[in-house]
């Protein structure tokens, strides 16, 4: 996952989380992020194991290497709520972002988070993209079902992959790499180098 996420409905987010949130085009790491533990809150998405000597700001956690590591035992589980995500995509010596989303769909990133120097902070986990995905980027968010968000917070693994198929992608514009930019004039699908 290229470190960018966006939460553009606000009333979805009302009417499922009752709360009242800011409009975010570019959610960006090391800031607050919406999450939901056994109650919404929130947190900064930058996850640091409780055992390292300086801070890692891990934004992202490979779930196949995570569910194996004996440090994977001291972290809790969360949902981090989205609506869309950007991935950088390599082309010869330049690199072409991508907005991944459902529409205004809400959806939930498997996460993780712990606390670290009195600081709660959490991560995204990535999982191998699936086949549909896998020709803009080898890495994508794990994404669990609304249905399933009870059991991936109780500890069982509930990856969707069906879900993952009503994912839309497209060409967008390099505007996304500069962290300050958060409009809504530019979240829509442009082309290439825009």
């Amino acid at each position: 996952m290229g470190g960018r996420y966006t939460a553009r409905n606000t009333c979805a987010v009302r009417d499922k989380h009752l709360l009242n949130i800011y409009v975010r085009y570019n959610i960006t790491p090391l800031h607050s992020v919406l999450i939901q533990t056994s109650t919404p809150t929130s947190m900064k998405w930058s996850y640091n194991n409780i055992w390292a000597k300086t801070p890692l700001n891990l934004i992202n956690a490979r779930w196949e290497t995570i569910s194996i590591k004996p440090s994977s035992k001291l972290v809790k589980r969360c949902l981090i709520i989205a609506d869309g995500w950007f991935e950088w995509l390599r082309t010869n010596n330049s690199e072409q972002p991508y907005f991944f989303h459902m529409n205004d769909e809400l959806f939930f990133f498997a996460g993780i988070y712990t606390k670290y120097d009195g600081v709660e902070g959490c991560s995204t986990i990535t999982r191998e993209a699936t086949l549909l995905l896998s020709k803009d980027h080898h890495r994508m968010p794990a994404i669990i079902a609304v249905y399933d968000s009870d059991s991936w917070l109780a500890g069982e693994d509930v990856f969707d992959s069906k879900l993952s198929e009503n994912i839309n992608c497209h060409p967008f514009s390099t505007i996304v790499s500069s962290l300050g930019n958060n409009d809504k004039t530019w979240v829509k699908s442009l082309p290439p180098n825009s």
